[in-house]
């Protein structure tokens, strides 16, 4: 079954940041960029941004040209580069500062025709000796303000890369993805249109600068004429961004469920209503707990829609995207990542690229505008994930993502897991996704991660790390309903509670760090004693 999003006409000229120039020519005294106590207008930041371009452009810059930017999203001058960049042509690439040397370096290495690395005063040691030209764009020497501020015409194509970031490698070597003008454009263009957003929906950028999700929460309210607010902070400050929610009117956030579940944490144990008043709260990156939400989302007076979408860097971040209204149903069965979104198809195929009927499961595989450009300098393995496929005489290039999951008869995505997200527990094959939402959907559960244990050559276990649903809980019958429902094999055999789970980067459940974690960790129980 073939999933199909809305087919909405685009303009011929399908570049993000024209979108925002034409807001900063319309509206040039409307706020644009807040951070701490630094306040600049549409037409100030499109100013300094034309700057920036003219600059980077004489340094040798230009269309078709990779920059990376490693400078502290708490900065308001990580703005204006990132459009700086795109204004001459080139494609950016995020360097998050908050990630180890050795990680940037890998990173780096990646991309050996990268023009220059652009920094910030507080980032430049982290790239110096990384890359063979670091630039600090906070440097009073470079002397931006004699050049230009007017728009630089430079002509760019909507097949041209605006930006590129790191995805993780099954061989521990980050694999670049690059996207398109077009991709980008259709992506915000659907956040506008599909929800309603304008220069009122005023957002807050939560989420790590290197993260997929964090491309589209700068941009979406440049593109919407809206006030994009920087968290002033290199990590994430739950208690700030909380009252910072409150005190700029934050109508949008984007951010994975694990940075949501902090927020929520934050105004239930608070008493307060701020998240209340947010409209919407799009989640993605991993998979969503309804539980943990739940009765924050219910409450009387929450007027705040939260959408649990599904998608890949690979393909512009979203491919689909559900409503969460229906919080009951979520307990009874997985939650839907919803439709396409507009000028995308989702498709769930077997192993030979057939295509399966509704409610079958099969790997997603995504089509049409969002699909990004690839891989840049990767192996054949990688490349192999882009395949083109004959559908009816047409060519079509397909995504291989990996993940599995299935349509349902209504039109939605239901996403159960990782096609390498499986183990073999005495001969059986396991989905780990599926022991999780075995485990979460019990009542004494709040969230849980499943992880195999190799206690021997042939001996694996798994263990199940649960954030429980109140102080105590009771693991007899917890264990006594998961032999209801899964088969003995999938029950994990030991339970370690936690009172939260770390964080990577990203703002993702660090796995590895949880696997790593259970060595000191003592089990709540043991299924074989």
């Amino acid at each position: 079954m073939v999933l199909t999003g809305a087919r909405v006409p685009l303009p011929d000229e399908r570049i993000a940041h024209r979108v925002f120039e034409s807001h900063a020519a319309r509206h040039p005294y409307r706020t644009a960029l807040t951070c701490g106590d630094e306040r600049l207008t549409y037409g100030e930041l499109n100013a300094r941004a034309n700057r920036v371009a003219r600059y980077l452009s004489s340094a040798g810059v230009t269309r078709g040209s990779v920059v990376g930017v490693c400078i502290d999203r708490s900065s308001s001058v990580l703005v204006s580069t990132i459009l700086g960049v795109l204004k001459t042509g080139a494609a950016y690439v995020p360097l998050d500062p908050s990630y180890p040397q050795e990680r940037l370096r890998l990173m780096i290495s990646q991309l050996p025709g990268m023009r220059m690395v652009a920094a910030g005063a507080q980032t430049r040691a982290l790239v110096d000796g990384l890359h063979g030209r670091v630039v600090d764009m906070e440097d009073p020497a470079l002397r931006l303000e004699r050049f230009a501020a007017t728009d630089p015409s430079v002509p760019i194509d909507s097949g041209d890369l605006c930006y590129v970031v790191f995805t993780s490698g099954s061989t521990g070597t980050p694999k670049a993805t690059a996207v398109r003008h077009e991709g980008w454009f259709n992506l915000l263009n659907w956040l506008t249109v599909e929800y309603g957003l304008d220069h009122e929906s005023a957002n807050l950028l939560v989420s790590s600068f290197g993260f997929d999700i964090s491309q589209r929460s700068l941009m979406t309210p440049l593109f919407t004429g809206a006030p994009l607010h920087l968290l002033p902070s290199r990590s994430f400050d739950v208690a700030l961004a909380y009252r910072l929610i409150g005190e700029l009117g934050v109508r949008t956030l984007h951010c994975a469920p694990s940075t949501l579940y902090l927020l929520v944490d934050r105004e239930t144990d608070t008493g307060g209503d701020v998240l209340t008043g947010l409209r919407y709260v799009f989640i993605g990156g991993e998979p969503m707990s309804a539980a943990r939400v739940r009765e924050w989302a219910t409450r009387e007076g929450n007027t705040c829609l939260l959408l649990h979408q599904y998608g890949v860097a690979e393909c512009t971040d979203v491919a689909s995207s559900h409503r969460m209204v229906d919080y009951a149903s979520y307990t009874a069965g997985p939650m839907p990542a919803g439709p396409p979104v507009y000028n995308t198809e989702i498709h769930i195929l077997d192993g030979d690229l057939k295509e399966l009927p509704a409610g079958e499961v099969g790997e997603i595989c995504i089509s049409g505008v969002s699909v990004g450009a690839g891989y840049l300098n990767a192996g054949p393995e990688a490349r192999a994930r882009f395949v083109t496929v004959d559908r009816d005489g047409t060519a079509v290039r397909l995504y291989r993502t990996g993940d599995q999951g299935y349509a349902t008869e209504s039109g939605e995505l239901v996403v159960v897991g990782r096609l390498d997200h499986q183990v073999k527990i005495r001969g059986m094959r396991i989905d780990l996704g599926d022991v999780e939402h075995a485990v979460r959907r019990h009542q004494d559960v709040r969230d849980v991660v499943v992880v195999p244990v190799h206690a021997g050559k042939n001996d694996t276990h798994l263990v199940a790390l649960v954030i429980p649903a109140a102080d105590r809980f009771d693991e007899r019958a917890l264990r006594r309903d998961l032999l209801g429902t899964l088969p003995r094999n999938m029950v994990p055999q030991q339970f370690v509670a936690r009172e939260a789970f770390p964080l990577n980067p990203n703002g993702k459940i660090d796995r590895k760090a949880l696997a790593g974690s259970l060595q000191q960790d003592a089990p709540m129980a043991d299924a074989r004693s």
